[in-house]
């Protein structure tokens, strides 16, 4: 039997992402969308209720509250980002360091360096996706939900009436009663007070109906009946009996308001220059930094002993991120009244979470390894 002949080893190219990568990337994306998905689900339930109340008043017709829940469900995502990913990343290593596999990754020469190689795999996707999400999406709904409210109050004129009830409409300028309101939109026994600067006019018709023009404008349509203009027992007090006679509830459907500042488009806020407008960028900017910075922060802030409770330290990341929100509230309002600088309201909050992250680290490492990291003497 003749021996095999001898191969030399060839060597291989290691993968771009390793097994390790795959595992904690694969991990982090699985409870990334978990937690994300229930405090969307919490946050666009409380906002869903306030535009269901809308609707139900007959604010809102029923195609709009599912697109705004839509809308309101791409805002609710970008805004979480940033502390869905820092409770995934506390979650996922704190597990490993309960269940000890940090230890035995540890052992076989696993630096924190590696672990943020494993994490960046998804948390730079996330940071990306977060600042297109904040910088473009977040104003893109919020337009849309603006304009789907603007014309659902103009065409609120049409759903809002109810009978047996009066009904304000143009913000108040016609308030109008109806006894009977039938499917097809006509009404009978009907009162209406309308207001023109300051004249002030009462109708009372027999019946009446729902009327646009070509300019769609909205107009209740009176017949038979008596209109009352002026104040009783003045000269110039009128009492005119008519067979129709129209009153307008509300202005032309063309009529746009300005948009707000959370509508605005992020590069019309840099170049705005103005404090309240680059308080809003600093707010949009705050969601991929956000992102970027906490799930930095959440390496040290994970480790925990082996045996220690299933919740390790979240109620410590808990306190840390309610700082953090609430410094950013301070800093934006800051700047709005021009009492700090720019560049020390988008910049000191992150300095105060390298702060805590270098805290962290000397904690649990020890001040003298640090020491020596930065000497060059050993590796991460």
């Amino acid at each position: 039997m003749k021996p095999h002949p001898f191969k030399p080893l060839q060597w291989r190219r290691p993968p771009i992402i390793s097994v390790l990568d795959r595992m904690v990337a694969a991990e982090l994306a699985k409870t990334l969308g978990a937690v994300l998905g229930v405090l969307v689900t919490i946050i666009v339930s409380r906002k869903f209720l306030s535009i269901l109340a809308k609707a139900i008043e007959g604010e809102l017709s029923g195609e709009t509250i599912f697109q705004l829940l839509g809308l309101k469900i791409l805002s609710a995502t970008a805004q979480l980002l940033p502390a869905s990913l820092f409770m995934a990343t506390l979650t996922v290593l704190g597990r490993m360091y309960r269940d000890q596999e940090m230890s035995v990754l540890a052992s076989s020469g696993v630096g924190l360096s590696r672990i943020y190689r494993a994490m960046s795999w998804m948390v730079l996707p996330v940071t990306f996706i977060a600042a297109v999400l904040a910088l473009q999406v977040m104003p893109w709904s919020e337009r849309q939900a603006q304009a789907l409210m603007k014309k659902d109050e103009k065409s609120a004129d049409i759903r809002g009436i109810k009978p047996g009830r009066f009904n304000e409409f143009s913000q108040g300028d016609v308030v109008l009663y109806a006894e009977e309101l039938n499917e097809d939109n006509s009404m009978h026994k009907i009162f209406v007070q309308s207001r023109q600067r300051d004249k002030t006019g009462v109708v009372i018709a027999e019946s009446g109906h729902l009327r646009r023009n070509e300019l769609n404008e909205h107009f209740v349509v009176l017949q038979h009946g008596r209109r009352y203009q002026g104040i009783p027992g003045r000269a110039d007090f009128i009492i005119s009996e008519f067979e129709e006679y129209a009153v307008r509830i509300d202005g032309p459907e063309g009529e746009t308001a300005s948009l707000k500042r959370e509508a605005s488009d992020s590069m019309v806020l840099w170049y705005s220059h103005t404090p309240r407008e680059l308080a809003e960028l600093q707010k949009r900017l705050a969601v991929p930094f956000g992102v970027l910075f906490l799930s930095f922060l959440a390496v040290p802030l994970a480790k925990i002993a082996p045996r220690s409770g299933v919740y390790g330290n979240v109620f410590t990341a808990f306190l840390i991120y309610i700082v953090y929100e609430n410094a950013q509230k301070i800093t934006q309002g800051l700047l709005m009244t021009e009492k700090i600088p720019l560049w020390l309201s988008y910049s000191g909050v992150y300095f105060f979470l390298l702060i805590i992250t270098g805290v962290l680290f000397i904690r649990n490492l020890g001040f003298s390894w640090i020491v020596q990291v930065a000497r060059e003497k050993v590796g991460l």
